[in-house]
């Protein structure tokens, strides 16, 4: 029988439901191509094919992380930041940032095959641009994010990282910060801390745990296989983590991953990682001085094995055909 669950994560509703993994259509096929290497703008050597460079982290043979506007951006740090009316709406410049973080020079297809030292860089560099951005108090919220593969949205097969930086809030993470803030006035500590001890004490959703960090499938996983990866202390942001967490965080993510492609083998899917508002502005200024007691940066990885239909969209309500509890005894046998 399918369940309702709500996910105290997310603060959304959740239905589990088995029966649906026979039907059919359910796992579209990855995609394979490799495409022409010869024509891929994020290979080395072919450095003119992208836009001007906005920054890399180099050694002796050359760069090893790159980072470039996105050719198609979405936002522009060139715009002009300011609603006006436009009749009934309101609307404003597209201000913001697009960049791309180009994982590797090689042309790597899988994010858990780079070395732990090139994972290393990887996550040196978007805290680089975190930091750098930052100092744009008009940039208020910034999504970090990888499309890995065609089912997941991406367009070009060599791993990258997105990173799109806001001057306003997204409303479904604006409420998150009320959710998780209202959480720690009622009960004086986080839902964080809340959902790491009880995942911990119940340890049937558990992936993999470390010193610093709990691999573990939501109670309410928005999909099949998904996996959040979580610091067990106050680490509010991914600025806050420090290099000596660098290589535990990376070796669980690098875990995960190696385990999911273990059991699903084909698959594509979103990684990205939940930041809180890095500017107080009128959105934030209620909540924002207390970000550190009760909010954690975490990673979400997404597998992209099922396709979303109607129901989701009009309401926002996934349907997951396997529960998480089966999910992670899955994985935990792929990582023993």
């Amino acid at each position: 029988m399918s369940e309702i669950r709500y996910d105290l994560l997310r603060n959304e509703n959740v239905i589990i439901a088995p029966s649906r993994l026979t039907r059919p259509n359910l796992y579209p096929t990855e995609n394979e191509k490799t495409s022409n290497i010869t024509l891929c703008p994020f290979c080395r050597g072919h450095e003119d094919m992208t836009p001007k460079e906005i920054y890399s982290l180099k050694d002796n043979s050359g760069w090893r992380v790159r980072v470039v506007p996105n050719l198609y951006k979405a936002l522009e740090i060139e715009g002009y930041y300011g609603f006006k009316e436009d009749g009934l709406y309101e609307k404003s410049d597209g201000f913001g940032a697009h960049e791309i973080i180009i994982d590797t020079p090689n042309h790597e297809l899988f994010f858990e095959n780079l070395e732990i030292l090139q994972m290393k860089n990887w996550i040196k560099v978007i805290k680089q641009r975190v930091c750098d951005l930052q100092k744009d108090i008009r940039l208020t919220y910034f999504s970090i994010f990888k499309n890995q593969g065609q089912n997941s949205g991406a367009t070009l097969p060599h791993i990258h990282t997105q990173l799109i930086a806001m001057p306003v809030m997204p409303k479904n993470i604006l409420s998150l910060m009320y959710h998780y803030y209202d959480y720690y006035r009622y009960h004086g500590r986080s839902v964080f801390e809340d959902i790491i001890n009880y995942e911990k004490e119940q340890n049937i959703r558990t992936v993999c745990e470390s010193e610093y960090f709990l691999a573990f499938c939501p109670y309410g996983s928005m999909s099949a296989f998904e996996v959040v990866i979580m610091p067990k202390t106050g680490i509010s942001s991914i600025c806050q983590l420090q290099e000596d967490m660098y290589e535990e965080f990376l070796k669980t993510v690098k875990k995960v991953l190696q385990a999911l492609r273990l059991q699903i083998d084909k698959f594509d899917y979103n990684l990205y990682i939940q930041n809180p508002p890095f500017q107080k502005n009128y959105e934030s200024e209620n909540f924002f001085d207390n970000i550190q007691n009760f909010y954690r940066f975490h990673m979400v990885i997404t597998p992209r094995i099922y396709k979303t239909g109607g129901f989701e969209i009009q309401t926002n309500t996934h349907i997951n055909p396997l529960s998480p509890e089966n999910a992670a005894e899955f994985l935990r046998e792929s990582i023993k």
